[in-house]
C-alpha cells in the first residue's frame, strides 16, 4: 500500500548508505576538521557558485533555528507565513535558539508571504521604536509548506522588502531540491542571486538519513553560527558520518536526480487525483506536495486500505500527500484505484 504521510518516512538511499559506511573505517579528526567536511563545504560552494559558510546538522529544526538565531536577536521579530514550519511545527524552538524573539505570521495564496500584508505587519510592529520588537527577519520557504516553488523573481522581491527595512532574507529549504529539480533556475539564481542571506539545505527527506546543511552566503555574518550549533547541542562530534552524507548526495548531482524523480512521481499522482470524482486539488504539485479535498468517509476507507497520508486542519476536508524518491508507479496507482 502507499504511504504518502511524509517523505521521511521513506529509507535511505544506496549510495549514501555505502558513503557512511566507507567513513566508519579508521580514525579521523572530529568536529567537523575531517577532509569529507573540506570537500562538502567545497561541494556546496561549487554548486551555488559563490563563496559559502557551511555548519552540517542532522535536524531540519536545527538548521533553521541556529540560522534564525545567527541573523535575529533577542529583541527582534521574524515574519513568516501563517503555513511556515518555523511557526507550526517547531514548537518553540525558534523562541529558544534566538532568547526569545517573536514570530509574527501573515496570509498569503500557497503559503507564500503576502507582499502587502507582509510590508504592513512590519510597518505596525516595528512603528513605535525601543518599546516595539525590532523587524529583523523574513523566513520563507521553498518549496512552501503548501507544495508551492518560489521562482527567482519571487524570492527577489522578499529580498528587496527585507533589504529596504534593514532586514535578513532566510529561506527554509527542507525540500530546496525539489523546489530546484521543478524549474530551471540554477541553486545560485534561487538564493544569494535574489537577495536570500542565509539557506537550510535539506537532505534527509530526499534520501538521507539525517543531514541537513545550514549555508550562509555572506561569510562575515556567520560569526555567531558555530556558537549557536554548540550551545544548543547540535555539533556532533563523528562529524564525518553527516559529511559522508552530503559526499554522496551532492556527487554527481545526486541529489536532483532524487528530486526529480519525487517530483516525477507526484505529477502521476496529481493526473491521477485530477481524474477522480472523490477528491478535489486544493494546494501544490510543483514538487513533491499535493493537498487535496476528500470527504471523511473517503479518507477512512483508504486508510482502512492501507494508504498513508495525513489530515492537513488549516484546509478545509484537506489532507497532505507526498511522494519521495522511493515512491512507486504501482503506489500511487493502487491508492488511485482505490480513490475512484
Amino acid at each position: 500500500m502507499a504511504n504518502f504521510g511524509s517523505d521521511n518516512a521513506a529509507g535511505i538511499h544506496p549510495k549514501i548508505i555505502e558513503s557512511i559506511a566507507a567513513a566508519s573505517t579508521g580514525t579521523v579528526p572530529a568536529y567537523g576538521a575531517d577532509r569529507l567536511t573540506e570537500l562538502v563545504e567545497n561541494q556546496l560552494a561549487d554548486i551555488f557558485e559563490c563563496e559559502v559558510t557551511v555548519l552540517l546538522v542532522g535536524t531540519g529544526t536545527a538548521a533553521n533555528c541556529i540560522g534564525l538565531a545567527t541573523l535575529c536577536s533577542s529583541v527582534g521579530g521574524i515574519f513568516a507565513h501563517s503555513e511556515a514550519h518555523i511557526v507550526n511545527d517547531e514548537s518553540t524552538a525558534p523562541e529558544l535558539f534566538t532568547g526569545g524573539a517573536r514570530q509574527f505570521a501573515v496570509g498569503g495564496s500557497d503559503a507564500k508571504p503576502g507582499l502587502i500584508e507582509l510590508a504592513e505587519a512590519i510597518d505596525v510592529v516595528g512603528a513605535r521604536g525601543v518599546h516595539s520588537v525590532q523587524p529583523s527577519v523574513i523566513a520563507v520557504s521553498n518549496l512552501t509548506e503548501l507544495g508551492a516553488r518560489l521562482s527567482a523573481i519571487e524570492v527577489t522581491a522578499y529580498a528587496e522588502l527585507a533589504k529596504s527595512r534593514g532586514m535578513k532574507l532566510f529561506m527554509d529549504g527542507a525540500r530546496f531540491a525539489n523546489a530546484v529539480a521543478s524549474g530551471d533556475e540554477s541553486p545560485a539564481e534561487l538564493t544569494w542571486r535574489a537577495g536570500v542571506d542565509a539557506l537550510s539545505f535539506g537532505a534527509t527527506k530526499n534520501g538521507a538519513m539525517a543531514a541537513e546543511a545550514l549555508i550562509f552566503f555572506n561569510p562575515s555574518e556567520a560569526t555567531l553560527a558555530e556558537f549557536h550549533r554548540k550551545r544548543g547541542g547540535h555539533l556532533w562530534s563523528k562529524h564525518r558520518f553527516l559529511a559522508a552524507q552530503f559526499e554522496a548526495y551532492l556527487e554527481n548531482d545526486l541529489w536532483l536526480e532524487l528530486a526529480t524523480f519525487s517530483n516525477n512521481r507526484m505529477a502521476r499522482l496529481r493526473e491521477g487525483v485530477a481524474s477522480s470524482k472523490n477528491a478535489s486539488i486544493l494546494a501544490g504539485g510543483d514538487g513533491n506536495e499535493l493537498f487535496i479535498a476528500m470527504e471523511q468517509d473517503v479518507a477512512t476507507e483508504l486508510g482502512q486500505r492501507g494508504h498513508t497520508f495525513y489530515a492537513w486542519p488549516s484546509l478545509p476536508k484537506g489532507y497532505r500527500l507526498v511522494t519521495s524518491f522511493n515512491t512507486t508507479d504501482e503506489e500511487i496507482d493502487e491508492f488511485i484505484d482505490d480513490l475512484k
